[in-house]
Parts: structure tokens; sequence; C-alpha cells
């Protein structure tokens, strides 16, 4: 892929850099919740990403797990502060601001999978639990949220006990392309976001099919590449390449490969809709990463919100008072920030490709 440009940060990374990373580290043993601080959980992570760049398919689906985990190590904090408890995008109205528009979401993914009291669904890759709760409440069926970062999982029980769903909501410490758990086990699947980090999606909807009960139905809204994509194109091979670095996601497929990957798992595809493609072009999804999109809610997400809190967490560092490694994590959104904007505006990309489907009976 092409060059990356700068970033704006000395100290941030970007994806050649990190290709370069030596592979000797003076730590071993580094897997996924190995804690440390911000400084360690950086340098691991680029560690991670580069050395599993180099290894074979079997080697990335082994490791991928820790590489993401040791991301969500470095990013929780910084997306709980600019995104609150949910984070996805969404296709925003006209008058709505994020939050509302993530919920508007949210309760149609439960509508659409007719989730019920008593119903046992999976939450797939589940954050700390913003969507699960919302579904919860909406849906009164019993969710098991799967994630493989213990510190997000400790979230999402504090979030859970506080909306009262301890009772009938839960979370399991696993990687979701190997799940503890027998056949059928669940009756309905639901993932935001989160299959875009797998290494082996066939191996992925593999293992969500053998966890769902025959008639059960899956809904997935995941990042794709659209048929605007030219592989051809450098400056979009460029974009992709930050986006994928920055976010921990190992090579985006098209929306049509995400399809064909669900069908060869065996699903039964009831219908697939590009949300990106169908929203409001005055509200563009990826607006709360824009200027455009000003509030107090917003600060922290926009161009100029971004770059305040990069000076403010050097400043920070300096001081003591923030850990080594705070502003480089924020400089990493930041290259985040802006190539899914130049993803959005180029209408190469999308972060929500929904799909509804069915395991035959």
């Amino acid at each position: 892929m092409a060059e990356t440009r700068p970033v704006g940060t000395e100290q941030t990374k970007s994806p050649a850099d990190a290709a370069a990373t030596p592979a000797a580290s003076s730590r071993s043993g580094v897997t996924a919740n190995s804690g440390g601080d911000m400084r360690e959980a950086l340098d691991d992570y680029y560690e991670m990403k580069a050395l599993n760049t180099a290894q074979d398919d079997e080697g990335k689906v082994r490791e991928q797990p820790n590489v993401v985990s040791r991301y969500y190590d470095v990013v929780t904090q910084f997306y709980e502060y600019a995104w609150g408890e949910s984070f996805h995008f969404s296709a925003r109205r006209k008058g709505e601001n994020l939050a509302a528009s993530q919920k508007r979401q949210e309760e149609a993914l439960a509508k659409m999978l007719d989730l019920k009291p008593g119903m046992k669904v999976a939450d797939v890759g589940c954050g700390i639990g913003g969507p699960l709760v919302t579904i919860g409440k909406a849906s009164g069926a019993s969710i098991t949220g799967l994630n493989f970062n213990a510190h997000q999982i400790s979230r999402g029980e504090q979030l859970v006990r506080k909306a009262g769903l301890d009772g009938t909501c839960d979370f399991l410490l696993a990687n979701f392309m190997d799940v503890p758990l027998e056949d059928g086990h669940f009756d309905a699947i639901y993932s935001f976001e989160a299959i875009c980090h797998a290494p082996d999606t066939a191996l992925l909807f593999g293992e969500l099919y053998r966890l769902l009960k025959p008639g059960g139905y899956i809904g997935a809204i995941d990042w794709c590449l659209t048929e605007r994509f030219d592989e051809d194109n450098a400056t979009h091979r460029d974009i992709v390449e930050r986006i994928e670095f920055s976010n921990a996601t190992p090579d985006l497929l098209t929306t049509q490969q995400q399809l064909d990957t669900m069908k060869g798992a065996g699903f039964e595809v009831l219908s697939a809709t590009d949300q990106a493609a169908e929203s409001d072009p005055a509200t563009p999804w990826y607006m709360a990463l824009q200027g455009r999109d000003v509030s107090l809610a917003s600060l922290a997400r926009i161009p100029a919100g971004r770059k305040f809190t990069m000076g403010v967490t050097k400043l920070l560092e300096k001081a003591g008072i923030a850990p080594p490694g705070t502003s480089e994590a924020s400089g990493l959104l930041n290259i985040a920030a802006d190539s899914l904007v130049e993803g959005g505006e180029t209408g190469i990309f999308t972060p929500m490709f929904v799909v509804h489907a069915r395991k035959p009976e």
C-alpha cells in the first residue's frame, strides 16, 4: 500500500513506523489483558500488530485477539470520553444527536431480531456494554456480552448493575472465534462493528453459526469497503491502510465479500443494507468526527476538540499527571478519525453494513 501521510505529531507512529518495530522485545509473553500502563500497552500494540502482519494465516488467527485487546487497553478510556457507552456509528437524522441516533439504531436491531424476554442472546464484541444495556432494557432478553478484554468487561458489569439488568445479562471473557459454549446455545446473535476485528471472518461466522440455534437470527452491523473502493487507486489504499492500522482491523472486506462469507458459513441472508448509503446526506455518519457537529457533547470528537485533547495530554504528561503514552494514544485516535472521515467522504468505506440472516431449521 501507499506510504502514509504525516499525522501531525512526532510521537504517534504511522503504519510504516509500526511495521518497522523490532521483532524482539524486552517484554516477553505479552498476551491479551496483560495490564500495565499506557506506554506499555501502546508499545505492545505496535509490536504485536507488526509481528501479526508478518505471520501466516494460522498465526494471525491465534494472535489477532491479543492485538485487539491491547488496542482497547489503549483506547477505551478515550472512547468513553468521546462516545459515552456505545462505541459505534449510526445514521443520524436532522436535529438528532449521536447518543439518540445510537439508541434508535440499537432498538431497531432488537426489533429486527424480534428479541423477547426469555431469549438467550449474544452480543459479539460487546465493548463496555452500552448497546447491551439498551437492548436488554428494550427487549427483556437475556444477553451475554462476548469480549476478549477484561477491562471492558469490568466496565460492562458496572453498567449492567447500574441498569438493574444483572439478573438477566452477563459477560463472557472469550475469543469470539472460539467460544467455550455448546452448539445452539443462543436464540439470536447480534454485533455492532466488531466482526471487522477478526483475522478470519469465515472462521468467525462458522463459530457464530455453531452457537446459534436452528431457526435463529443474526444481525451484524459492520465495517466494510464499498463497491466504490478501487484497489488500484493509491489514495483509496492509503485511506484504508490508515483505517486498519489505527483501529486494529485487519484486511477489511468488501460488502460482497461479507455476504459471501456469511452464506459460505451456512446462513440464509434475508436482507443486506448499507445504512451509510441510505442516510440523509445532510447528516452523514462521519459528522460525529467533523467540525460541523459542534456541541458540548461532541467536543472530544471534532477536529478542534481532538487537537485540544492531544495538547492537554502532552502538558499533563510533562507534569507527571497523565501516564506516559497518553498523548500518543490521542494521536493514534486522530489518525483513526481523519481516515474514517476520508473513507466516508470518498464513499469507499461504510461502518454500517447491516446483514439480517437466519440459520436454517
